[in-house]
């Protein structure tokens, strides 16, 4: 074991050691949950969603009735993200904690062992058909293949053998969690089963009309046009959704960097393709993706991956982003 991980199981080991001397002191106050034991969510129940789209789902069916808190906020990087302890104090108070799975929060596992009870957390993974991540230039170069339809495994929120976890960026992955938020806060809270199965209506309602609107526009498309090049390889279930090709600059996580010769065969793709625009996550400009705009001569846009957000773009909500992100690709496959 690292050095790294020896005092990250350390400081699990004193934050499980609190958790429960927090639980014996509570025990006798008839106190279950963070919601009504601290009065930390002004006696409602406290959901901690991981990050924005995780959020942004459950608010949607919690409405007022469960306070929503996140894990990760602004610009900080899901990826690699790391609780300190100070976090998991707070997380293992909460009635729920929902996260994205698919091996995108690290940290969860460490978690989980902190809190000591699963039924306490939902992984939105469960259920799905996850897709491999692949290489950063494992290309169709002669485009009679599909990149990104893959399919690695049945999802239970553990990324083995390369899977790529950003499955909210499927509008159809999305319904399905909606769904799952639904019946998890039910169970939870069965007095209010009714208004929350309403505002999964709705939700549903809205997200279905915008699947069918992308499934109509990408229609339009001639299939050896939905080709776009990303800086980050984030859309592998939105591309297969609609029958789109995604050429990624780097891997599943942003940070990670591409060799010269991986560069050269992606701008000699671009070329012979007629690719001509080159998409950045958000505000995020990767020094290797603006090299390969200038070297290739291609104009550059946005594709949002809602993993790092200003409060501008978070304003927008969930289904706002999805419908920029539409528009931005079609702008480009008419260029």
């Amino acid at each position: 074991m690292t050095i790294k991980g020896m005092l990250r199981a350390a400081a699990v080991a004193m934050v499980a050691c609190g958790v429960a001397l927090g639980c014996v002191g509570c025990a006798g106050s008839g106190a279950n949950s963070a919601g009504t034991a601290g009065g930390a969510g002004g006696g409602k129940p406290v959901v901690y969603a991981t990050f924005f789209p995780v959020k942004d789902l459950t608010e949607r069916i919690v409405g007022d009735k469960m306070e929503v808190r996140s894990v990760i906020t602004g610009s900080q990087e899901p990826h690699d993200f790391e609780l300190k302890t100070s976090d998991m104090a707070k997380l293992s108070k909460a009635d729920l904690v929902v996260y994205n799975g698919a091996g995108m929060e690290s940290f969860i596992d460490d978690l989980k062992r902190v809190v000591g009870d699963d039924s306490r957390f939902l992984d939105l993974s469960q259920g799905l058909t996850l897709l491999k991540g692949k290489d950063v230039h494992d290309h169709d170069h002669d485009g009679d293949g599909d990149h990104d339809g893959d399919h690695a495994e049945d999802g239970h929120g553990h990324a083995h053998g390369g899977v790529n976890p950003h499955t909210w960026l499927s509008i159809r992955n999305a319904q399905a969690e909606l769904t799952s938020i639904c019946d998890k806060v039910s169970a939870l809270d069965p007095d209010n089963a009714s208004f929350y199965r309403q505002n999964r209506d709705k939700a549903l309602a809205e997200f279905k009309a915008l699947d069918e609107r992308f499934a109509a526009e990408l229609g339009k498309v001639p299939a050896e046009r939905r080709i776009f090049v990303v800086s980050h390889a984030a859309f592998n279930y939105l591309a297969s959704d609609y029958g789109m090709k995604q050429v990624a600059v780097t891997g599943i996580s942003p940070d990670e960097e591409p060799s010269a010769a991986e560069l050269a065969t992606i701008a000699d793709f671009m070329k012979k393709s007629g690719v001509s625009t080159i998409f950045f996550e958000g505000t995020a400009t990767p020094k290797v993706a603006e090299t390969l705009a200038a070297s290739t001569g291609a104009r550059t846009s946005t594709l949002y991956t809602m993993e790092s957000l200003t409060e501008d773009e978070a304003a927008l909500g969930y289904l706002g982003l999805m419908e920029r992100n539409l528009n931005a690709l079609l702008e480009s496959f008419d260029a």
